[in-house]
């Protein structure tokens, strides 16, 4: 049997993305998938700020502008007939190439507004640098991880279905290696993750428990052929019978509808189907031509894994977690997973991880899920077509949202920014938060440092102090000099994911031997040894 070091199991972009993770660590991955070609099927229609970051860290932030060019050429014709605000905003920003905080999204269909967002806000303009490459549809994400994966040596093995998972030793929690078992053959591995959807082969077979709230819902995405589109309205439109939303792009049609489930959820979607349900939430008498492509049906399903990891085998993606597509959260927490494991696990494979590394992959992101979770559940309830929710939906549009302030936070929140993890004792800001940003007094910012996946230690202080923290950890710490007397900037060591570790403070610390400590400390726990601090760094 053919062995590597982990198998991940799944080419969407969660397995894709970390595949190329644990390449770049040197960890040998392959890739199984069950399909034979990328799925061209329309899913999500872009990312968010934090995914669009991960891309930027790893210099794929060209690739993602690339195509954003091309969606905004698709868009602008569509916003010349109509569209929406946020269409436009978009567009417009695009056009001018300013360094603005990308305003696009929505919650329960009440879309964020670029006229209420202050893009002086601190939080925001912290989170420029991308917002010319968020507009990615994940078809296209993933034909750029792909390719990306293989010039890193990834084996992306397709028209490979898996049926299970069994251990060479005794049970899956030994330290013996894991077989993956499939239509092809079988193929071994020391580590072996889940990306393999919602509806996870391995978690079944694993029988771990999924846990949650039923659908009440079922949606409807595709991009088709519309004869007599004139009583669409452009953007997102509630009714008695549900919601639909209609561009941005032409032909693209969202559509939702509360009620009972198909009897069968994995028949393909027919032009019918999707013609009386579009029918019947619009109440217009649209005709539903070619469908491009596959049309999708999914549910607000919101569910979670009890437990992230099963001995060797560990779940990311949606097959950790799934939710309704509301605000377009899915492909971002698994991107966040992927991020999250990839340097863990490589460290975990490569035997210098520090204890306890590696449980903190569902320590860090199961709150992040559950979060997401319940983010999507308040949205179906303030989509409900009655009465008394629209009454409801009316304050948060009208009131809530329009406060000053309120916008910023929710545009914030679901962009992703506002992730934080717990990663240090008494940390304060910026510690634990994702590092965003960092432009560099030489020009050149921290994410061009990042792309070969290190950690990336900034010093800050005039005098290089904090420079040879970790002088026999080079293979794993990147150090870039940026000597300033503004002490208005920290110094910050930053995880391979975006997360700072540890910040110098704006109090005076950076002359002390605290700021020395609490970098000690820092290494010890996530780069895995403490170094030896040469005398001539002591105050």
């Amino acid at each position: 049997m053919q062995r590597t070091d982990v198998i991940v199991v799944g080419a969407g972009p969660t397995g894709l993305l970390l595949a190329g993770e644990l390449a770049l660590q040197g960890v040998q991955a392959m890739v199984l998938e069950r399909l034979d070609v990328p799925d061209p099927t329309i899913k999500s229609g872009s990312i968010n700020v934090a995914s669009a970051e991960i891309l930027d860290r790893r210099g794929l932030l060209p690739a993602a502008e690339e195509v954003q060019r091309r969606r905004m050429a698709a868009a602008g014709a569509f916003t010349g007939s109509g569209g929406t605000s946020t269409t436009r905003g978009l567009v417009s920003g695009f056009k001018q190439k300013s360094p603005r905080f990308p305003v696009m999204g929505h919650f329960a269909g009440i879309m964020f507004r670029n006229d209420l967002v202050d893009q002086e806000d601190p939080v925001l303009a912290a989170h420029t640098a991308v917002a010319n490459g968020v507009a990615v549809p994940q078809y296209d994400l993933e034909l750029l991880l792909a390719e990306r994966c293989v010039q890193l040596g990834v084996e992306i093995r397709r028209g490979v279905a898996v049926r299970g998972v069994r251990s060479t030793g005794g049970d899956l929690h030994d330290d013996a290696d894991v077989v993956v078992q499939t239509d092809a053959g079988e193929f071994t591995a020391g580590w072996v993750v889940a990306a393999d959807g919602g509806r996870s082969v391995i978690r079944k077979q694993l029988g771990i428990d999924f846990v949650g709230t039923d659908p009440e819902l079922v949606g409807y995405q595709a991009i088709a052929d519309l004869d007599d589109v004139s009583g669409l309205s452009h953007g997102w439109t509630w009714t008695p019978r549900g919601v639909y939303a209609y561009g941005p792009v032409p032909g693209r049609i969202l559509v939702a509808r509360f009620g009972p489930q198909p009897e069968d959820r994995n028949a393909p979607v027919t032009r019918e189907e999707l013609q009386d349900v579009v029918r019947d939430v619009t109440q217009t008498q649209v005709t539903i031509g070619d469908i491009h492509g596959r049309a999708t049906r999914w549910s607000d399903n919101a569910r979670q894994v009890r437990s992230y990891r099963h001995g060797r085998v560990l779940f990311a993606g949606d097959a950790a977690h799934v939710h309704s597509p509301f605000s377009a959260q899915g492909l971002n927490l698994g991107f966040g997973d992927a991020v999250n494991l990839g340097w863990k696990l490589a460290a975990t494979v490569r035997s210098w991880a520090p204890t306890g590394l590696l449980d903190t992959y569902e320590t860090e992101r199961s709150p992040i899920a559950a979060w997401v979770l319940d983010w999507t559940r308040a949205q179906v309830a303030l989509l409900r077509g009655d009465e008394r929710t629209a009454q409801l939906r009316k304050v948060v549009g009208d009131e809530l949202f329009t406060v000053p302030g309120a916008m910023n936070r929710m545009v914030a929140v679901s962009s992703g920014i506002m992730q934080h993890y717990d990663v240090a004792d008494d940390a304060t800001a910026p510690v634990g938060s994702i590092a965003g940003n960092v432009e560099l007094t030489s020009g050149a910012r921290l994410a061009d440092h990042a792309h070969d996946g290190r950690f990336v230690l900034v010093d800050r202080s005039p005098d290089g102090r904090f420079a040879g923290a970790a002088p026999h950890l080079t293979a794993r710490v990147t150090s870039v000099a940026d000597p300033t007397a503004d002490t208005s900037l920290p110094s910050l060591l930053v995880r391979p994911d975006g997360i700072i570790v540890w910040a110098t403070t704006q109090d005076g610390e950076p002359t002390g031997d605290d700021a020395h400590t609490r970098l000690d400390v820092a290494i010890a726990r996530w780069v895995g040894a403490r170094r030896a601090r040469p005398e001539a760094l002591l105050p």
